[in-house]
Parts: C-alpha cells; structure tokens; sequence
C-alpha cells in the first residue's frame, strides 16, 4: 500500500521573514488556483517531514544558502521528489557567478527548476553554465511583490504607539562598514580587500568616520524631523557603524535586532517621508513604495557597486543633503530626484525584471509545469530514517529536559501562518 503524497512540501528557516515573503504569495496562489495542497516546516526537521508527507515536489525560498538547504535539495532530489529552488539574491555580479549559484557547495545541480529574478541573472549563470538551459527560468523577484500586495504601517500609526510627535520622518538605512575593518570583521575584510583592493576598502573606512559627521549635523540642525535609524542586519560592530554615538539625540529613532526590532524594513519605509543612506538596496524597495531618495557619499560615487545607487540623487557633504531635504518638505519632491525617473524603471528591471507585484503569478505558473511532470519513486536511504529518528528525539528533548540546547528549534510549529494569512487576503484566485 502506498502512502498518500503531498502536493508541495515548502522547507524554510522558521524565523526568515525575506524567505517567507518569497515562497509564501506563489504557494497561496497555487492552492488558490490549482487547489495544490502544500504544507510549509522547518528545515532543521527536514528528514522527519520527507519521510512524513513523501512530497511530489519540493520547494525552498534558496538552495544555496547554508549547507543544510543544499544537502536537504540533494538527498530530495536523488531520492525520487522532484524540486524547485528560487533565489534570495537576485542582482547577481559577474565575477562572483559560481558563489550566487553554488555557495560554498559542490557544483552539482540537483533541481528540476530553478527560479531566478531576471534576464539579466539567467544568462550570466548560462554564460557558464549552458547545459541548465532548460532548468533555469525567469520570475521576477517574488519577494517584493509585498511592496505591491500588502499594507504597511502608516506614520500616524506609529507615532501614536511610540507616543512621540512629528510632522516630518527621514529613515535611515545603514550599511555594513564594520565589515571592511580587520579587527571587527577578519573574514570579510580580507575576502573585501581581495576583490575591491586596498584603495576602496580604505576609502569606506575613511567614509565611515565622514558619514558619522554629516548625520550628526543634519540631526542637530533639523531638531524637528525625527530620523528613524535602521542598522544593517548584518551589524556585529556598533562602534564601526554609521550612528555610532547617535542615539543620545531625542529626535531619533533606533531600529536593530536588539532595540524597536519588531518594525520590518518595509514598515520603516513606508513611515518615513524620505529615505536615504550610503548604499542601500533598500532605496528600490522605497521607489516601490512611492518613497524618493538620496544618497550621501562623502568621497564621491565613483567606486565600485551595484547599479541601484543610479536612481537616486548623490551629495558628499551635510550642506548638499540640507538642500534636497529642505526641498523635499518645502515642495514635496526633489527634482534631482524626478529626472531619474527613466533610470530608476530601468533599475528596477535590472535588478527583479517586474515590479507590477505579480511575479508570485509566474513563479506559480513555473511550478505548476514541474508539478505535473511524471511523478518518480520516492526511495529513501537507511540513512534518512536514522537521521529522522534523530529529529524526533531531538524535538522531544528540546521541549523538555534540552530546552535550550537547540536555539534553532525554538520556533511556533505554525510560524508561517502568519504569512499565509496576509496573503491569502489579498491574492485572487481570478488572476
């Protein structure tokens, strides 16, 4: 007798909101659509639930990641299910092709489908990769379609909750500094100084020190603006951060993963007035948003970056930025900022192909076609059973006499729900 198989068996980090805004709007959709039966679970339970639900297809929010994604798409894979990966990093770099598609793991491909976000990223992996023409497809960034679907926290809304009262926000995003400086970070420093050389990794070291200037002038100087701060996630050195020494001010706002960490960057962007930074990815996010931006390099733009900082104004000094801020509340718009327009559309198509907030449509179109493709026989190793043995026991020590030995563990069993409920709100099945 065979056991009955789930349609679609959705393996995520419990804690990832980035990966469960990809994976969440294409599943909802799918059972919308096609009445696709899916169920999403903890990866760090992984062999318990292959061997539980027998999936026909697999899918995760990104294959590459850490090692556990790819040996749980591996052992998938060579056992008979059939799987589909998208990508959580779609403006892939030319000369770092082989780490965007294969992390730090063998350079096997064990998936029948692989979405990625653009033209742009398909033909740099088939530039070296030919042979998967046929397993790499197009989707556009299902990730932010949110900026499309969902609704986000509004100024009055917070300021009323944190019982502060403004007229006038600029957000800030910061950016991972501490990263070019050996003694904060010695790994990435070097893998910096490797690929950019000595002269930039110097040069965002010497802006580090700059940038924390001009923030504290345009903080003292417009005492009735509040400036919401939003560290980089990746911050593991506070003192080698732009805000270092900010957060003293009363018309500033701390947002990181110890302080205000419930706000999600998207709310943050949608309450602010103005966006700005040093280099931020967050700057296409605002644009979706509705939100103008700028940026402040305080030795200039020309070093070596993604193309994202193209759509936005560029000033090096607290004076320049002064200008376009007392622009933007005086006239509600920064002409520097209007003439991008063209550039910031072909950004946007550069960088995630669609930003019409339907990417989540053919992604589950792409599925779909794996989806009823021949099922295969699902036949598991002895060496699937033990390690499922293994999770068992650990999910019943971990509540019980382990309870803090497994960090990873220690997640709501429902913790996608969440998600699923936002967006089964707002996706139509007539689409």
């Amino acid at each position: 007798m065979t056991l009955s198989r789930l349609d679609i068996l959705n393996l995520e980090w419990p804690n990832s909101d980035r990966d469960l805004h990809i994976v969440t709007p294409p599943l909802v959709y799918l059972e919308k659509k096609y009445n696709i039966i899916y169920k999403t679970k903890s990866i760090f339970n992984a062999y318990l639930y292959l061997l539980i639900y027998r999936p026909k297809v697999l899918i995760l929010s990104n294959f590459v990641g850490a090692s556990i994604n790819y040996n749980i798409v591996k052992l998938a894979y060579l056992s008979g299910i059939k799987v589909v990966s998208f990508i959580s990093e779609g403006n892939i770099k030319a000369n770092e092709v082989d780490i965007f598609l294969w992390g730090k793991n063998e350079h096997n491909f064990y998936l029948d489908k692989l979405l990625v976000w653009t033209g742009r990223s398909r033909n740099l992996f088939l530039n070296y990769y030919p042979e998967l023409s046929l397993k790499i497809s197009v989707v556009g960034s299902t990730g932010f379609d949110r900026y499309k679907l969902l609704n986000f926290q509004n100024k009055t809304s917070f300021l009323n909750d944190n019982k502060i009262n403004y007229k006038k926000i600029i957000g800030i995003a910061s950016w991972g500094f501490d990263h070019f400086f050996e003694e904060s970070n010695k790994y990435d420093y070097n893998y910096y100084i490797n690929l950019l050389g000595n002269y930039q990794v110097e040069r965002h070291q010497n802006d580090l020190y700059k940038l924390q200037k001009i923030y504290k002038q345009l903080i003292e100087k417009n005492k009735d603006i509040l400036f919401i701060l939003r560290y980089h996630p990746g911050t593991i050195d506070f003192e080698k951060n732009e805000f270092y020494g900010l957060d003293k001010y009363d018309n500033v706002f701390i947002s990181n993963k110890f302080k205000n960490n419930q706000y999600k960057i998207s709310d943050l962007i949608n309450i602010s007035d103005l966006w700005i930074g040093y280099e931020t990815t967050t700057a296409l996010e605002s644009w979706l948003l509705g939100k103008q931006t700028f940026l402040i390099n305080p030795s200039g733009s020309d070093f070596i970056r993604e193309n994202v900082y193209e759509g936005s104004p560029i000033v090096e000094t607290a004076e320049e930025a002064q200008i376009l801020i007392d622009e933007y509340f005086t006239t509600k718009t920064i002409k520097k900022f209007e003439l991008l327009e063209k550039k910031r559309r072909e950004i946007i198509k550069d960088v995630i192909e669609y930003g019409d907030g339907k990417n989540y449509v053919r992604a589950a179109k792409e599925i779909i076609k794996v989806y009823n493709q021949p099922d295969k026989e699902i036949k598991f190793t002895l060496k699937v059973y033990k390690e499922a043995f293994k999770q068992i026991l650990k999910l019943i020590l971990s509540k019980t006499i382990f309870q803090k030995r497994w960090p990873e563990l220690n997640y709501k069993s429902n913790f996608a729900k969440k998600y699923q409920d936002m967006y089964d709100k707002v996706i139509s099945d007539n689409i």
